[in-house]
């Protein structure tokens, strides 16, 4: 384990490739789910339902693969900082890299509380369509106010752009406590 005894001293390469990584990855994280909502929702909004919730999928599907290991790379970088730094001269660095850990990580829990239920329902759609050609779009009429794929899409791309903010907020945490903090 390397420490840090000034707050003026050069921090060991295992740090700093901590600093790049939590900071990268962060924002990375932040970059793709932030682009889904504000760039690709809005095209997926133009089509009809049954293309809709396919696209949906399938952007889904690829977030599921991805997203995991950026959040836990970028999380445990910035739990490596802060434990490397608690007991420094750098203490307060080491908190402000504890809160970007767990504001990054916080990822995880606001997707299962507050989007699990919509992603449910649009994947149940998904799965639904799975019958129908591309060019049949299947019948929404009798769809409580709030379940018909359009509405789901905007509802899920307003929750996915809040979690988007989550890593971003790491981000620019961990870029503050690396390159403004003193000490």
């Amino acid at each position: 384990m390397s420490t840090v005894t000034s707050s003026s001293a050069i921090l060991p390469p295992s740090l700093r490739l901590a600093q790049a990584l939590g900071i990268m990855t962060s924002a990375f994280l932040s970059g793709g789910v932030l682009a889904v909502s504000y760039g690709f929702v809005p095209s997926m909004a133009q089509a009809q339902n049954t293309l809709l919730v396919r696209q949906w999928r399938t952007t889904y599907n690829r977030g599921v693969a991805a997203a995991p290991a950026l959040t836990i790379v970028s999380t445990l970088s910035y739990v490596y900082l802060s434990y490397n730094l608690a007991f420094t001269l750098n203490q307060h660095k080491a908190e402000v890299y504890a809160l970007a850990a767990l504001v990054t990580g916080s990822i995880v829990p606001y997707t299962l509380m507050f989007m699990m239920k919509t992603n449910g329902k649009l994947y149940q759609k998904a799965r639904e369509s799975k019958h129908l050609e591309r060019v049949v779009d299947f019948d929404e009429s009798k769809c409580k106010k709030g379940d018909n794929a359009r509405e789901l899409l905007a509802h899920w791309s307003k929750l996915n752009f809040t979690r988007g903010l989550l890593p971003l907020t790491g981000a620019c945490l961990g870029f503050y406590a690396s390159f403004y903090m003193t000490s």
